[in-house]
């Protein structure tokens, strides 16, 4: 009977993990936004909800645009948790995200260069 209700108990455990990813890009943040605040066309950021990935394209003063990956899962309470794989980056980032309409949410700064407090506003392109 223990090892019944432990097994049960895992495999709900699991389910609702697995549940809580696929959430995120399954509701708004799927597709291709575009930042419309603070900086207008600065940033492009595409959700994959195939492989659970957030692509950042921003423009530079230079000719090309920096690109960024990163794999996302949903938090509690409106946050994101994004980890690269970049050697700049030791640590995972957690970044809060809030609905505005089916085409426009905002969320905490992805830009590093930004003050530490900017929200970034984007919507769908």
């Amino acid at each position: 009977m223990k090892k019944t209700l432990f097994i049960f108990i895992a495999i709900l455990g699991c389910f609702s993990c697995s549940n809580s990813e696929t959430q995120v890009l399954n509701g708004i943040l799927t597709g291709e936004f575009i930042e419309i605040t603070p900086e207008s066309n600065r940033t492009t950021l595409i959700f994959s909800s195939n492989n659970n990935q957030l692509q950042e394209k921003r423009i530079t003063d230079g000719e090309n645009p920096i690109t960024r990956t990163f794999s996302i899962r949903l938090l509690d309470s409106g946050m994101i948790e994004l980890s690269s794989n970049e050697a700049d980056e030791e640590s995972p980032r957690v970044l809060h995200y809030k609905t505005i309409n089916n085409n426009k949410f905002e969320i905490g700064n992805i830009n590093q260069n930004d003050p530490e407090n900017t929200i970034m506003i984007f919507e769908r392109n």
